[in-house]
């Protein structure tokens, strides 16, 4: 069975740990902006397959 509230926090998580490397992006350091820009490309990743999921899962719980 698949956790709507493990993947939600998954994303929180990626976007927690990016937000130190917000504040050195905002200092001048340029290479902490990659690592913001990746952390951002996978919480969109996330996002799209949690959406997915829930779409699913919705569907699967209408068609029972």
């Amino acid at each position: 069975l698949v956790m709507i509230e493990e993947r939600i926090s998954e994303v929180i998580e990626i976007l927690c740990g990016a937000q130190a490397d917000a504040g050195k992006f905002d200092a001048g350091n340029a290479s902490a902006g990659t690592r913001i820009r990746k952390s951002a490309q996978d919480a969109v990743h996330a996002l799209k397959d949690l959406r997915k999921t829930v779409s699913e899962v919705k569907n699967d719980r209408k068609n029972q």
